[in-house]
C-alpha cells in the first residue's frame, strides 16, 4: 500500500497543480482586463501655487513636489498609512535583510532593472552616484544636506547595485536620502554639475523616469503631463495631467463648477460649503503634517532676544485663528512635532500657551516700553515695528496675517503686512529668496514635519544655515547643534526619545519658530476617480498617481 498511497499523492498534486495554473491564468486575464477598461482619460487639477523649478534638490516649494512625484523616482516614499515602501529601488535595506550593516555605516541598495529614463535610456547606479555628487557639491545650493553630508564614499558595482559608506551613523539615512531628492539623470545634468547647474534648461523641460512624462509648461497658466507608458510599475491609467495654476481661490472655486477643472489641490476652507453643492466630485479631508507656522529672523536686532520671540508666540491665541479662518478644520498646534508621534512633549503648550499677559512681562523684562501711550512699545528710540510676510493669493493667509496684527497689537507689538510671489519668496540662494536670503522679520508658510524627527537639524542647527541648509530663522545655539547631531545617529529609541525631549525644551524655550496650526488639507477629485488616496506626508497625494483611473 506504500506505493500506493504515494502514486495517489503524486497524482493529487499534479492535479491541484493543473487547476493552480487555470487559476492563475484567470487571475491575469481578469488583471488585463481590469487594466484595459482602466485605461485612458484626461485630468485637470487646480492648484494655488506655481512651482519655481522643477528639480526637488534645489526646490523645496510643495507645489514643485506634487508636480516632480509625478515626473521624477526615489528610492523610497510613504504611503498613506505613513509607511515606508520602495520606489525604485526592490526591496527596503535592513540590517536583518543585509542591506545595513551591524553598525550601520554601509548601506546596499538594489535598483530596479526596468526602470527607464523618459528619453529611453536606463536608470543605472551611475545616475545614483551623480545625484549624490550634485548634492554635496559646494558650488551648488540645495535645499539640504543632512544626511548626504555624512556619506563618506560610494560603490556602484554594476548597473544596478548602489552602496554607501557611511563616516558616521544617521539613522534616519534610508527615510531621508533619495525620499526628499529624487534621482537625476547624468547624461542630461553632467555638463551644468560645475558650471551653473542652477540655470539648466532641465529644471524647466525635465526628464525623469516617473509615471508621466513632462509635456508642456506655459508659465503662469499651466503644466501638462503625459503617461509614460514604460513605467517600472502598474499604470499608468491615465493618459494626461493638466495642472492649472490659479493663484486667486474665487476663480479656482468659479472654475471647479464651470467644470474647466476637474478637481483641486488644498482647496481654501472658506469655499468648503461651495464646494459640497458642486455635482460629480468627491471631497477629501486629510489630517497632514504640514505645519502652518511663523519663521522668526533671529539675524534682525528686534529678534535676536528670545524675550521678544516668546513674547511673540505668547500673544498669538491660536484657537481663535483656527475658528475663525479655517472653521475649526486646522488644529492649533504648539510645536513642530505632530500630537500624534512618538517624540512628541508637553513643552510648547506649557511654555507657549496664549497667555498676553506674560507677553507683556517679558516684553518689559527686554526693555520694550510704551512710553508715549500711542500702543507701540520703543526702545532706544526706537519702535517695535515688525514685518511679516506671506504668498501673495492665498486669502487664508492674508487673514490670519490681519488677525496676527490684532493679536500682536495688543502686546504692544505694531505688525506691518508685506507679501510676496511664491517664486519670489521661496527663491533659492542665489537668485535672491526672500526666505533664503534673510530678507524678512516673520514668515508666514507652511512645512512638513516629517515622520522622523532627525530632519529638525536642517531646520535649526547652526552646520545647516543657508546656503547649505534651511536654518531660514538663522537660529545659532551651540547646545541644541550638538544635541541635534546626537538624535541624527542615535539608533536606540528610548535614547532617541530623551534627545528630542531635550530639543523640544530648548526650541519651546528660544522660540526660533512659531507653529501655529496642523493643517487639513481638503482636496478635491471627481467622483468617477478610483484609489486616490490622500497622503499626510512629503510624499504627498501624487505619491500613487500611477494607480489613479476613471470609472467606465
Amino acid at each position: 500500500m506504500k506505493p500506493l498511497s504515494i502514486f495517489l499523492i503524486s497524482i493529487l498534486i499534479l492535479f491541484s497543480g493543473c487547476a493552480g495554473n487555470d487559476d492563475v491564468e484567470g487571475e491575469v486575464k481578469q488583471s488585463e482586463t481590469n487594466r484595459r477598461n482602466r485605461m485612458g482619460g484626461t485630468l485637470v487639477i487646480g492648484m494655488q501655487q506655481e512651482p519655481e523649478i522643477l528639480n526637488e534638490s534645489i526646490s523645496s516649494m510643495l507645489s514643485g513636489i506634487y508636480v516632480c512625484n509625478l515626473i521624477f523616482s526615489k528610492f523610497v516614499k510613504h504611503n498613506d498609512k505613513m509607511e515606508l515602501v520602495p520606489d525604485l529601488i526592490t526591496e527596503i535595506p535592513t540590517v536583518k535583510n543585509g542591506g545595513i550593516s551591524e553598525d550601520y555605516l554601509t548601506y546596499t541598495y538594489h535598483l530596479r532593472k526596468n526602470a527607464r529614463w523618459h528619453d529611453g535610456k536606463p536608470v543605472t547606479s551611475d545616475d545614483v552616484r551623480f545625484t549624490y555628487e550634485v548634492m554635496t557639491n559646494p558650488e551648488i545650493n540645495v535645499s539640504t544636506r543632512q544626511g548626504w553630508d555624512v556619506i563618506e564614499s560610494v560603490d556602484t558595482p554594476d548597473p544596478y547595485t548602489v552602496v554607501f559608506h557611511m563616516s558616521e551613523v544617521y539613522t534616519n539615512f534610508v527615510g531621508d536620502c533619495f525620499y526628499d531628492e529624487s534621482v537625476l539623470p547624468r547624461h542630461l545634468l553632467d555638463e551644468f554639475a560645475d558650471n551653473d547647474f542652477i540655470s539648466a534648461d532641465f529644471h524647466k523641460y525635465p526628464v525623469g523616469s516617473g509615471p508621466f512624462v513632462f509635456d508642456e509648461w506655459k508659465a503662469g497658466s499651466y503644466i501638462v503631463l503625459k503617461a509614460n507608458r514604460d513605467y517600472y510599475h502598474e499604470g499608468p491609467y491615465l493618459d494626461t495631467i493638466i495642472i492649472k495654476f490659479i493663484l486667486d481661490g474665487n476663480s479656482l472655486m468659479f472654475q471647479l463648477e464651470s467644470g474647466e477643472i476637474m478637481g483641486a489641490d488644498n482647496v481654501p476652507n472658506a469655499f468648503l460649503e461651495i464646494v459640497s453643492e458642486i455635482e460629480k466630485i468627491k471631497i477629501y479631508k486629510t489630517p497632514a503634517l504640514f505645519l502652518e507656522h511663523l519663521d522668526l529672523n533671529c539675524g534682525r536686532l528686534f529678534l535676536s532676544d528670545n524675550r521678544v520671540r516668546r513674547a511673540l508666540s505668547l500673544a498669538i491665541n491660536r484657537e481663535e485663528i483656527s475658528e475663525k479662518i479655517y472653521k475649526g478644520l486646522w488644529l492649533p498646534a504648539y510645536s513642530d512635532e505632530h500630537p500624534d508621534s512618538p517624540f512628541h512633549t508637553g513643552f510648547g503648550r506649557k511654555f507657549n500657551g496664549y497667555n498676553p499677559e506674560l507677553a507683556r512681562t517679558l516684553l518689559e523684562e527686554a526693555g520694550w516700553r510704551d512710553k508715549n501711550g500711542d500702543g507701540i512699545r520703543e526702545k532706544d528710540g526706537r519702535e517695535l515695528r515688525l514685518e511679516i510676510s506671506t504668498v501673495t493669493g492665498r486669502a487664508n493667509r492674508k487673514r490670519t496675517e490681519v488677525v496676527l496684527a490684532k493679536q500682536l497689537g495688543e502686546i504692544g507689538v505694531k505688525l506691518k503686512i508685506k507679501n510676496y510671489h511664491p517664486s519670489v519668496l521661496f527663491a533659492g540662494f542665489d537668485d535672491g529668496g526672500i526666505l533664503s536670503g534673510g530678507k524678512y522679520d516673520l514668515a508666514l508658510y507652511a512645512f512638513m514635519a516629517p515622520p522622523d524627527p532627525s530632519t529638525k537639524e536642517t531646520s535649526y542647527s547652526e552646520d545647516f544655515l543657508p546656503p547649505t541648509g534651511q536654518n531660514y530663522s538663522r537660529f545659532r545655539n551651540d547646545t541644541l547643534t550638538h544635541l541635534l547631531s546626537l538624535g541624527s545617529s542615535a539608533v536606540s529609541f528610548n535614547r532617541r526619545k530623551e534627545l528630542y525631549s531635550e530639543i523640544m525644551e530648548i526650541l519651546a524655550i528660544e522660540v526660533p519658530v512659531i507653529p501655529l496650526l496642523w493643517i487639513t488639507q481638503v482636496d478635491v477629485m471627481p467622483a468617477a476617480m478610483k484609489n486616490y488616496r490622500p497622503n499626510p506626508t512629503q510624499s504627498g497625494d501624487t505619491w500613487n498617481a500611477n494607480m489613479w483611473w476613471f470609472e467606465k
